[in-house]
């Protein structure tokens, strides 16, 4: 028994070793992100590498638009989605109201992960998930939930649902996302 328990231990150290080094094999450098972007309502800010187009809207629910630059492919994008709630939820509530929505506009709208998190010590509610669009392009996205009394926002990062764009997309695309800060509501 005890042979046995010492195997399965050094495997598990194995494992967890392999996989550490993998992850550090892919792990990205930070990028700087000086283009500061204000909500033109004071609703929020974020922040952007120099060399993303972002777009502001004074209208409408979708408040911002970013996308990276055009190298001659798809391009990964951030936007911001901004709408008034009847009543104070948590971030967690916020999303699964949202979810019947999703499951009926995207299609094959497929949750990878979901869970209660932290960004820069507010409360969040994160959803990795991938669907199609009408023309058949396969899309990864990241959505972050966030709330403040009766405003919700979701932050949503996007790119083709392809392992290389992934792995090179989503980093940076997250690390856009922990810049959103909430203004004066």
């Amino acid at each position: 028994m005890r042979l046995k328990a010492m195997l399965a231990y050094g495997l598990a150290a194995f494992l967890c070793a392999a996989l550490a080094g993998a992850a550090a094999g892919t792990a990205r450098a930070q990028v700087s992100l000086p283009q500061s972007v204000n909500d033109p309502h004071g609703r929020f800010t974020m922040s952007f590498p120099v060399d993303w187009e972002v777009v502001t809207k004074n209208q409408g629910m979708i408040a911002l638009l970013g996308a990276g630059p055009a190298k001659g492919g798809p391009r990964p994008t951030v936007n911001v989605v901004v709408e008034p709630l009847q009543n104070p939820l948590s971030p967690q509530a916020y999303a699964a109201a949202a979810e019947p929505l999703a499951k009926a506009v995207f299609h094959n709208y497929t949750v990878i992960q979901e869970s209660s998190a932290s960004v820069r010590g507010r409360a969040a509610y994160y959803r990795y998930m991938t669907w199609e669009t009408n023309t058949g392009v396969a899309l990864y996205q990241l959505q972050v939930f966030f709330t403040e009394g009766q405003t919700g926002f979701v932050v949503t990062g996007s790119t083709i649902n392809e392992r290389d764009h992934i792995l090179q997309d989503i980093p940076l695309v997250t690390q856009i996302i922990e810049t959103f800060r909430v203004g004066s509501i």
